[in-house]
């Protein structure tokens, strides 16, 4: 061990600064695991079948404490499994054959579970280590081949397609502290590293990278204009560039160390490692879940549209040559031809009294109220999104959910998905974009039915342009 920042790097702790941010702490519940420990430290969980493995530098022996060589407990894996009730059992050391006198950090799976990549203090140097399980044991751990003595590198993570590995280091030519890089997997082995760029490092220090399945890239940072220490931000490739790290909102983030991003294939379950609830600044393992309905299978929204064809069937009179007709609406306005059949688009919806009169085009004598009856005209039941089809990027726009057209459901709560990696919650709800582009604004209401207690959900989406132009053309269909 170099200094005493080598311990840390392995895991959290980092200085801190005090910035206050809003976020939308409704959205989310969490709540620390209760397999944390008072005096240790646990954090970076990741699944792990029907369980998770994490960190941490908990005593294995109540009788022999295993330190390093600046007298600080090992940090090794361990693996926790839920029982029948729904509690977490007690965790155990998870792989004897990686377990050694150095420092086990984070680490990553591949899909299978059958690679393990992992960081490990080795002497002077931080490195990555891989082990494969061959289908009865795990062999014994090799070093990764960018692995360098004058530089550490740790921190690894997997894409979910295997093909990319993601890694933090301190090598020479970043930006400053240690930065974000990739390998590809290209011809059964890794490519050169790449370093992700300005747009996702800066001159401080971005950790724990994690790669999710809907190609978002999680990774904490102790750059400035944070809520304090690390926070969790967020990037997406696009055009091979990466998009602007964003902030999670609290209470995901706080003003301690908040880090080691990890989530479900939803991204709305998940766990995140903290120090926010202890006073010596040890970190624990927090599970969260996301108060938001999953919005992939979003049907587009139906127009609505309220012309309708009416027909009556019957015969009217023997001589029907003689006869005309005459078709009131109920709407104040009226048709005259010689067709039992017609087409008519009513103002907006309601009851109507269709009436039918019939017509003697040789004596010109009416008969009136031949037929009628009550001719219902409603929306077509869907979450409905009212929003201008066309905007400007910098222009605050205002969508509402106030069309919904769900008859016999209690609506509970209005959820919104922008498109730009940006929700919301409300009936009314304001945004703006800030680039150029076609975007997917998605509306999911849940509901109880039939005065049930059963939460449901449907889901509607509308497209919109973002331009520079000088129209904007309202959608209020």
């Amino acid at each position: 061990m170099k200094t005493v920042k080598k311990y840390i790097f392995l895991f959290c702790c980092l200085l801190q600064t005090f910035i206050q941010a809003s976020g939308q702490k409704d959205l989310f519940t969490i709540s620390p695991v209760s397999f944390n420990m008072r005096d240790y430290d646990e954090f970076s969980a990741v699944q792990y079948n029907d369980g998770l493995v994490f960190c941490s530098n908990r005593t294995q022996n109540i009788f022999i404490a295993r330190v390093d060589s600046l007298n600080m407990p090992l940090l090794n894996l361990y693996s926790v499994k839920k029982k029948e009730t729904g509690k977490w059992a007690a965790p155990e050391p998870f792989l004897k054959e990686i377990s050694s006198r150095k420092h086990e950090g984070p680490f990553t799976f591949s899909k299978d579970y059958k690679t393990l990549y992992f960081t490990r203090n080795e002497g002077e140097v931080n490195g990555i280590y891989i082990s494969k399980y061959d289908g009865s044991k795990w062999e014994m751990p090799t070093p990764f081949t960018y692995n360098e003595s004058q530089s550490d590198v740790g921190h690894p993570c997997i894409s979910d397609d295997g093909k990319r590995l993601f890694f933090v280091s301190n090598k020479r030519g970043g930006f400053g502290g240690f930065d974000i890089y990739v390998c590809t997997w290209n011809k059964n082995r890794w490519s050169q590293p790449k370093n992700l760029g300005p747009e996702v490092n800066t001159a401080f220090d971005e950790l724990y990278p994690f790669s999710q399945a809907n190609g978002r890239l999680y990774f904490s940072s102790n750059r400035p204009k944070g809520l304090g220490g690390l926070d969790i931000y967020f990037s997406k490739e696009k055009n091979e560039k990466w998009t602007t790290p964003k902030p999670l909102s609290t209470p995901l983030n706080t003003k301690s160390n908040d880090f080691a991003y990890w989530s479900d294939s939803t991204d709305l379950h998940g766990f995140v490692s903290s120090d926010r609830s202890s006073h010596s600044k040890l970190c624990d393992i927090y599970e969260f879940t996301m108060n938001f309905p999953y919005m992939n299978n979003c049907k587009p929204q139906e127009k609505n549209d309220y012309t309708y064809v009416l027909e009556e069937p019957g015969s009217i009179g023997k001589d029907s040559t003689s006869l005309g007709y005459e078709w009131d609406f109920g709407d104040g306005s009226k048709i005259r031809g010689k067709s039992l059949k017609v087409e008519h688009t009513f103002p907006k919806i309601g009851d109507y009294n269709v009436q039918l009169n019939v017509i003697d085009t040789i004596t010109g004598k009416v008969s009136n109220n031949v037929t009628s009856y009550s001719f219902p005209v409603a929306d077509i039941e869907q979450p409905y999104i009212t929003a201008p089809e066309t905007a400007k990027p910098g222009e605050e726009i205002i969508i509402d959910a106030n069309k919904t057209f769900l008859p016999d459901k209690t609506i509970t709560n209005y959820y919104w998905d922008f498109g730009d990696d940006n929700i919301a919650t409300g009936i009314t709800v304001k945004h703006t974009y800030t680039e150029s582009g076609k975007y997917r604004i998605k509306l999911s209401v849940s509901y109880t039915k039939d005065k049930g207690t059963q939460s449901l959900n449907d889901c509607r989406y509308f497209e919109i342009l973002i331009q520079d132009s000088e129209k904007s053309i309202i959608n209020n269909k």
